[in-house]
């Protein structure tokens, strides 16, 4: 240290120096310090020109992208549709696997989404059209061929703080809250769609494996908690929709003991044909085992509990009307009396935007991870532009949004389903 410090008191030394480090690059760096002193700090703000030009870049190439994408869209077209057709007419098993998944998956949609728009708070045609549009743009757009999405629970337990007359809003009537959500489901898709331009998907590779295993069983009590009110009724209105949360009853063995049965009886037994069936050798392997559990309770309880014993659980009928008419388009209207009826939005798009990211790309790893895929974030930011567009275009025709669906992407993948036909149908 001593010699060091003699040879850096002039600049001769110095060059001198720089000979006997032979390419020493710290002690090079260090003694450029010492002789010709501190490099002179940027300005403060120098960084916003350097982030807007890497920003403008990612922006002008995902431009570029785009056009390309719609200048070479009809040819591409026609030469999909050209191999689509080929392809399934040599595989008519597949074709055959992926109608009768994707028809499964359709029939079990339906209550779901039903009961997930109870626990929104939103109309139960607004939980249909919101899987009807989440399940046809994210089945021909999506990352994962054979990944379904609709009306989840996930976006589905945070809906109600806009929606809920105990909300955030409490200012705005029943209508303006409904259309603070469309809006909110607007901004979520615009958000999404630019998380997906800047390749934001790969940030979950650092949710660490006992985050995501922790994600999934928080779903499968979001789940578990949206079927709760199968082992209730109303006794006050003809559609168990159309009642209020105090007039609910639990189903017990001293008010219904049979209706409470027969209900667990469903449950048992439908779990019990999922469960084993698939193992049954050759039948096992051509029908899905969801489908003939859905016909075989149905068929129970037409023949058996209705006809039999003269006890009768609630069906989906029961439970909402199914009467409704196609999506429309609506620009949702929302008072801008309040300051704070923005900004409760934008926040709240902002936690449903990253909320919904987060469970379809962990629900695409999951779907990889069963079909021994290696994984890729290329196709984790498709289903984010996917997941974007589609809540974009909730938000414009009066459907709550939602995300992938952990539990019917599962179903599906295990009946069989590989390719886009069964999301998509």
């Amino acid at each position: 240290l001593r010699v060091r410090n003699n040879l850096l008191n002039n600049q001769h030394h110095y060059s001198v120096y720089m000979m006997c480090t032979n390419g020493d690059s710290a002690s090079r760096a260090s003694a450029s310090t010492y002789a010709h002193g501190p490099k002179p700090r940027d300005p403060y703000f120098a960084f916003i020109p350097q982030v807007a030009g890497f920003l403008g870049s990612i922006l002008c190439g995902e431009l570029t992208t785009a056009k390309n994408a719609v200048v070479g869209f009809p040819s591409w077209s026609v030469g999909f549709g050209k191999d689509t057709y080929s392809y399934y007419r040599d595989n008519p098993r597949t074709l055959f696997d992926e109608v009768i998944s994707g028809f499964t998956v359709a029939i079990m949609q339906v209550p779901e989404s039903i009961a997930f728009s109870f626990v929104a708070g939103v109309p139960p045609q607004s939980g249909l059209h919101a899987t009807f549009w989440m399940a046809t743009i994210t089945g021909i757009l999506g990352g994962k061929p054979g990944m379904i999405s609709g009306a989840a629970g996930a976006l589905a337990v945070v809906v109600p703080q806009i929606t809920a007359e105990n909300g955030d809003l409490p200012h705005l009537s029943k209508d303006e809250r409904l259309n603070a959500l469309y809006m909110t489901m607007f901004i979520c898709g615009i958000m999404q769609v630019l998380f997906c331009v800047f390749r934001l998907a790969k940030l979950v590779r650092l949710i660490p494996e006992t985050g995501m295993i922790a994600f999934m069983d928080g779903l499968a009590i979001i789940i578990f908690m949206a079927q709760l009110p199968a082992f209730m009724k109303c006794d006050q209105a003809e559609l168990f929709v159309d009642c209020e949360v105090s007039q609910r009853e639990w189903l017990t063995f001293q008010s219904e003991p049979w209706v409470l049965t027969c209900t667990l009886v469903h449950v048992v037994m439908c779990m019990f044909i999922m469960k084993f069936f698939a193992k049954i050798p050759k039948i096992g392997k051509i029908v899905p085992s969801s489908l003939i559990a859905l016909l075989f309770g149905t068929m129970i309880e037409f023949t058996l509990f209705r006809k039999a014993f003269g006890v009768s659980t609630r069906t989906v009928g029961e439970t909402a009307t199914m009467s409704g008419d196609i999506p429309r388009f609506h620009w949702p209207a929302v008072p801008t009396d309040n300051p704070n009826t923005l900004t409760i939005i934008f926040y709240y798009a902002l936690i449903l935007a990253t909320i919904g990211s987060v469970e379809s790309v962990l629900t695409l790893q999951a779907c990889n991870e069963i079909t021994d895929t290696v994984p890729k974030v290329s196709e984790s930011n498709q289903e984010l532009f996917a997941q974007g567009l589609a809540n974009l275009v909730c938000g414009l025709f009066s459907a709550m949004g939602g995300d992938a669906m952990i539990g019917q992407s599962t179903i599906n993948i295990m009946n069989g389903a590989r390719h886009r036909v069964s999301s998509t149908c």
